[in-house]
Order: C-alpha cells, then structure tokens, then sequence
C-alpha cells in the first residue's frame, strides 16, 4: 500500500543514515532482529512502503532514545524529536483490516514503540504497545513449533528472537509495573544463526537466560501474595543466579553486554531475597544460610560494586531507564538493609560504609535517576549519615 500524497514529504535521507552507525553498535547487539542493512533498504523504500516509513521513523526514534547521554526528561529538545519521530512512525502505519498479515517489521515497530514510550515515561502507552506487539507475533503463530518448522533460516531465527524479546520485556514489566504477563517461554534458544555476531548471539541468549529463571512461581510470589515460599525455593533462586560458570562466560562479552546481564541478575537476586523477606524466611543468625541471611544484599552490594569499579559509566547509561529502573531497586533494598541491620564494628563498618557512598555516587550521577522518586534514597541516605557518622568523614576523601 503505498502513503498518501498528504504524509509523503520525509526528511532527507541521510537524515535517517546517521542513526545507522549507533543503532548497529548499540542498539541492534540489545534488540539483534532487524540489521541495519534491512534498516538502510527501508530508508530507500520510504516513499513506496508504508510499513518501511513507518519501521524508519521508529527505528531512529529507538537510536535516539537510547544513545544520548542525558534522559529525555532533563532534554527537552531531545525529547521533542523522540515524541515528533514516534508520532511520524504512528502516522503512516497501515491499518490492521481484514486481510491484513502483520510480518516480523510489524512486530519490531510496535516494540520500538514501546521503548521509546517507556522512556517517554508514558508506560501505559508503552505497555499497549508491547502487548501490540505480543499479538502481532500471536497472529504469525511465532509461539507454535509446527509454525516456526514451516520457515526458513534464517527468518525463523530471526522470528524466534522477537519472540523472546517481547518475553523479556514482558517480564521486566510484570516484575517492576505489575502488569500481569502472557507470554509463556518457547521450547528452547533461538535457532543458530551464522548471519548474526558471534558475541551478540551468546549475550542474547544469555539475557534471555535469564529472565527464564523469572518462571511462573517467580512471578506468582512476585505478583501475589508473597506468600506460601518455602526456604528451599528460595535456596534454589539464589543458587541458579548465583552461577559461577555463568558469570565466566558473560565476563568474555563486551562491556555494555556485560553491565546489562550482571546487573540485571543482581537486580533478580534482590527480588527474591525481597520475597524471602515477606515470608520471614530470613535470619540474622551467624548460623543461617548466607542465602537466607538479612544481610544478603550487603554482600551483593560489594560485589556489585567491584563490577561498576571496572566498567565505563557508559556502558551502564546505553540502556536507558531500565537498567536505572533496576539500580534503583537494587539501592533502595541495600539502603533498607545497612539502616535495619544491627550496627556493625570497626572494618566491617567501613566496608558497608564504602560500599553504600559508591552507589549512592554512582546511582545519583545518571540524570535520569531524577524520574525514579529519588526524594526517598536521599532521605534513606541522610539516615545511614546519621547511624554511621564516620560517612562524613568518608565522603570527604570520595
């Protein structure tokens, strides 16, 4: 179908070209679906397709979005042109008739569409769209094995990878919106793909990975009632995320790979301890499993930190509001626990003190950890200062 003489005027070409290089190297390693090679044929399709001019518009919408240092909250302009290309891409979608067969385009529009809602901060918008999307794979049977079988590589590949996308985005939504998710994990990894990096491949499916450990009893203690967790299940969540082998192999990945999944498996690791602590699983006892301490978190805040120590703070801030979504969380349990934690002596204190300023600093210096109600870890820190008052003196050689 081709566009409307009224909606057919598009910026110049090369406006579009220049978002090619960081989508390559940024934001397709994260989102490994649609090349920039297909990327750069659609620019040319403008005029012609719909679909192409629509995916385009998106596409740089999601660059932008994700590759500017600063939050679109704290830049205004930056902003504007994010909302100005998402409006541009919503204006030449074809709409979804009678005979209308969505394809894997389709799919990556509406989930582009909802990452740059999201970091609009328009989350429900973003959620219509991701569950826009969810269908849209629905309609091309991207769940059924029979379905997947009947397409050639590397499309197939290619389809199960949105798939498993929108999973991820599913989960991280359930898991910090509550909004409840209906995706169910497909059988296995995405196939083999040779067109695809070998680093992008192996980072992918370790993310995918794991948000498969959020599995239904995750999201069920999660979402509901907390309620009815054993000890064991607990144990078990901690164990599989605690994963040595795990970690060797994501230590091979670039940086900005590596931040995402070690950071996001932190993040899981303070859910369930957060899980364990609403169903009084956990002790304060010397003799208690490290698992099942209430001192738990204090341990991953070290760890984390000695992984944020070696990593560019870029690398961190490529991943937009989520990743920020999720150091926040991690912040706010730590800080919770360093302020109900009996008061501990000598090194151990110093310890927990120089671990809680390096996240404070290094949460805080994200300008868009402003969206993220930071009113209540600053009061949070004002009360560590006053149980610990060698933090002063601390922060003064910070």
């Amino acid at each position: 179908m081709s566009i409307p003489a009224s909606i057919v005027s598009h910026p110049n070409p090369s406006f579009f070209h220049e978002f090619l290089y960081e989508y390559e190297k940024y934001v397709f390693p994260m989102s490994p679906v649609i090349p920039a090679k297909d990327v750069e044929r659609m620019i040319s399709q403008m005029n012609e397709s719909r679909d192409a001019a629509s995916f385009v518009y998106i596409f740089a919408a999601v660059t932008l979005n994700l590759t500017r240092g600063e939050p679109v909250q704290e830049a205004p302009a930056t902003r504007e042109r994010i909302a100005t290309l998402l409006t541009r891409s919503l204006e030449h979608r074809r709409p979804l008739v009678f005979d209308t067969q969505p394809n894997i385009v389709s799919v990556m529009t509406s989930l582009f569409s909802e990452m740059c809602s999201v970091g609009l901060r328009r989350l429900d918008m973003g959620f219509f769209y991701l569950r826009e999307a969810i269908s849209l794979l629905y309609m091309l049977h991207a769940h059924s094995d029979e379905t997947l079988n009947e397409i050639d590589m590397p499309e197939r590949a290619q389809l199960q990878r949105a798939y498993w996308e929108c999973f991820i985005h599913e989960r991280f939504t359930a898991l910090t919106y509550s909004r409840p998710p209906c995706l169910s994990a497909l059988q296995g990894l995405p196939d083999h793909d040779p067109t695809l990096p070998e680093d992008v491949e192996i980072g992918f499916n370790h993310n995918i990975n794991n948000f498969c450990l959020v599995d239904r009893e995750f999201l069920q203690y999660w979402l509901g009632e907390k309620s009815g967790v054993g000890s064991e299940w607990i144990e078990n969540k901690q164990l599989q995320l605690e994963d040595n082998t795990w970690h060797r192999q994501v230590s091979k990945l670039p940086g900005m790979m590596q931040a995402d999944l070690i950071i996001t498996r932190h993040w899981l690791r303070t859910l369930t301890w957060q899980i364990a602590l609403s169903n009084t699983l956990l002790s304060s006892s010397p003799d208690s499993s490290l698992l099942l301490s209430l001192s738990f978190p204090l341990r991953l805040s070290n760890q984390l930190r000695q992984f944020l120590v070696g990593i560019p703070r870029d690398m961190v801030g490529i991943h937009g509001s989520g990743i920020l979504e999720k150091l926040f969380e991690i912040a706010n349990v730590i800080t919770d626990v360093v302020l109900h934690f009996p008061h501990a002596r000598g090194e151990e204190t110093i310890q927990r003190i120089h671990d809680i300023v390096f996240l404070k600093n290094f949460v805080y210096s994200f300008a868009g950890f402003q969206t993220l109600r930071p009113a209540m870890l600053t009061r949070k820190f004002e009360m560590i200062r006053d149980k610990y008052p060698e933090i002063r003196e601390i922060e003064l050689l910070l």
